[in-house]
């Protein structure tokens, strides 16, 4: 930050183009017209701030050069160099020694002569896809829409603005922008571009910014899977669940049933011990949802939920379904994703509801059920169905996710949970209570947390928390549970009337259509594997008649160099076998087999993003890439070969189903 210099008199306010990088002069109030007419169409919660706000710690000032300078009153000092801001930027960006900026992330916008010296000089060569800026202080943002021609930024769908966001909104809006045009990719290729004037002004604001958009990425990516065996053990279910999934009715049958009714769901956190004897008599006020594990707790209560929802898709929910009898659960809808093991299932002596998560696989499969953004937990995946129905307030009790000041994980009664010292294995860390002091949660629930704040972002409806300890869920509010009883269960209603009318139109009498259009999908699945498997071979072959080469010219670059030209023949040849997987069987690989690789897949184009890191020669970097695709082929390979005997075991299974299975029509 450059202190303060003799002033500049000048009728106008140059700005800057963005396509050319010229200086034009405009008056600052045609700048500024124009800009927010810009931002009005893309931003237009953002453009009413910027109209309420005034200039008061800052004036805009021409530099010796004629270009508008940022003048700071309080610092008695310039934000760029006031003898010249665009060699100020120029050399501010040059000591930065970026390198592969895929995602460019600018904390801190100025007046922008930063961010337009980068587009113009720099995003080519670094590669640069996506740029974010991040600007705390409306002040500057408002300063620069009165400098700098930013239009041409603001119509781009590929730089985007966050402005004047408060510290705590951060991991909801980056995890957005992240997921959107799956810009996740790029995390292993971001670089944070900064001013040191930014810095010095806003530096904690922007280091969070920059922790919260790690930890954001860390999560989406979790949401991907960790491993393509977990994420083939649900394809499996879901393939040997085909019966339950056409003979039972779908969510989608279900969406805005309950509008504006409230509805309570029962979780298993450690504080449920404190207000659970308070559901007794809430049956007809509230449409009762318990996540899988609190179902055996309600039921000794004398308690029945509506619904009972399961996600897991290994075994380990079997024992809070175990032993049930059908008396027991007679009116308790089973709200399941059928990617849960069939033994959860056949184990279930109640009523079904299919309720699918947003896989592609399940689009794949072409039965229209309802998808619903489900995310983590079965919790979550509770809120979601409520929400999905219509239910406005939902009330949350025991959604703890965190441990009790004695150390307890769960509610007493719980059928199975995981240890405190195996959840202390996997990492703690301290969190705001819902009583305002710290607490400690888990690095497993922690991210349920989050999935909470990302879902309560888009809920339109009021969220109460009354679980009486736990973390604190932001978007939430917090009231005892017998005062959100008093407040909001004070009518009467049908909730299981309203469920039974809402399925009766569900009938099983096209069961036998959809049967045998899910043997025709398992036959051109695999048809297209056998090929794609074809295509894998071919990459293969071509990388093995190449790999020598590169690999030499990879170690011995000035010894055996390659032409940019003949490397790019080689990339072409190996790659074209890949782009022809995802280009000619878009149905197969994108909808069905990419559920399954995607855990590995969206490492395996992170890391090839990052490649560029790792040299200084963009051409050994792009012999590198080539190196590495043969992995991706085997792996494919693998992973399809299995896929193929997961098909053959679901036709035998179709063969085997009767025309109405015992477990259908229950609804």
């Amino acid at each position: 930050m450059k202190k303060r210099q003799k002033k500049n008199k000048g009728a106008k306010a140059p700005g800057i183009n963005a396509h050319s990088g010229r200086i034009i002069f405009a008056s600052e109030e045609a700048l500024y017209r124009r800009n927010m007419e810009a931002l009005r169409l893309r931003y237009p919660e953002l453009a009413r701030q910027v109209e309420k706000t005034m200039l008061r710690g800052y004036k805009l000032v021409p530099a010796s050069t004629g270009l508008l300078n940022l003048y700071l009153l309080a610092e008695d000092a310039y934000y760029y160099d006031h003898q010249d801001p665009l060699k100020d930027v120029q050399e501010q960006l040059a000591a930065l020694e970026l390198k592969n900026t895929r995602l460019a992330v600018f904390l801190g916008l100025g007046l922008g002569y930063q961010l337009l010296y980068f587009l113009r000089h720099m995003a080519k060569e670094q590669h640069t896809s996506h740029i974010l800026i991040l600007e705390k202080d409306l002040e500057i943002f408002k300063a620069a829409l009165k400098a700098t021609n930013l239009v041409p930024l603001l119509e781009n769908g590929n730089i985007s603005f966050m402005v004047g966001l408060p510290p705590d909104a951060f991991y909801v809006q980056l995890r957005q922008y992240l997921a959107e045009k799956s810009r996740f990719i790029l995390l292993k290729a971001m670089k944070a571009v900064y001013h040191s004037s930014a810095l010095r002004l806003h530096k904690d604001y922007y280091l969070h910014a920059l922790k919260q958009l790690r930890e954001s990425g860390a999560h989406q990516v979790l949401n991907f899977g960790n491993d393509p065996k977990d994420s083939l053990i649900g394809v499996e279910n879901m393939l040997e669940n085909i019966g339950e999934i056409v003979y039972n009715p779908g969510i989608n049958l279900l969406f805005e049933k309950f509008k504006g009714k409230p509805a309570v769901i029962v979780a298993t956190g450690p504080s449920l011990n404190k207000n659970k004897y308070l559901l007794k008599g809430l049956e007809k006020k509230a449409l009762l949802l318990a996540p899988d594990a609190s179902l055996k707790i309600m039921l000794a209560m004398g308690v029945k939920p509506h619904v009972v929802v399961a996600l897991e898709r290994t075994m380990g929910i079997y024992k809070m379904f175990d032993g049930l009898q059908p008396d027991e659960v007679k009116d308790v809808y089973l709200a399941a994703c059928p990617v849960i093991d069939r033994r959860i299932y056949a184990a279930y002596p109640g009523p079904r509801i299919i309720v699918y998560r947003n896989f592609d696989h399940f689009k794949w499969l072409g039965l229209d059920k309802g998808i619903l953004e489900i995310k983590l937990s079965a919790g979550n995946m509770a809120f979601k169905i409520a929400e999905a129905l219509g239910c406005d307030p939902i009330i949350l009790i025991g959604q703890d996710l965190a441990f009790s000041p004695e150390g307890n994980t769960h509610a007493a009664g719980m059928a199975l949970g995981e240890k405190r010292e195996a959840l202390y294995q996997r990492g703690v860390r301290q969190v705001m209570g819902n009583d305002g002091k710290p607490i400690l949660t888990s690095n497993v629930w922690y991210p349920f947390i989050k999935a909470y704040e990302l879902d309560l972002a888009q809920y339109r409806g009021t969220c109460i928390n009354s679980t009486e300890g736990g973390a604190y869920i932001k978007g939430t509010t917090l009231l005892p549970f017998k005062e959100a009883i008093d407040r909001y269960l004070q009518v009467e209603y049908d909730p299981l009337a309203v469920l039974k009318e809402a399925l009766a139109p569900f009938s099983v009498d096209e069961a036998q259509r959809d049967l045998e259009k899910v043997k025709s999908l398992i036959e051109q699945a695999t048809a297209d594997l056998e090929e794609m498997l074809a295509l894998c071979e071919e990459g293969l072959k071509k990388h093995g008649e190449y790999r020598e080469t590169l690999l030499h010219y990879l170690h011995n670059p000035k010894e055996s160099p390659l032409r940019q030209k003949e490397l790019a023949k080689i990339h072409r040849e190996v790659v074209t076998p890949k782009k022809k997987i995802a280009a000619d069987y878009y149905h197969t690989y994108q909808l069905f087999f990419m559920h399954i690789f995607q855990s590995y897949h969206i490492k395996f184009e992170m890391e090839m993003v990052a490649i560029a890191d790792k040299y200084d020669d963009p051409s050994l970097a792009l012999a590198d890439f080539i190196l590495q695709q043969a992995e991706w082929y085997l792996v494919c390979q693998e992973l399809m070969a299995v896929c193929l005997q997961s098909l053959a075991k679901a036709k035998g299974t179709l063969l085997g189903l009767e025309k109405v299975p015992l477990f259908g029509g229950q609804c």
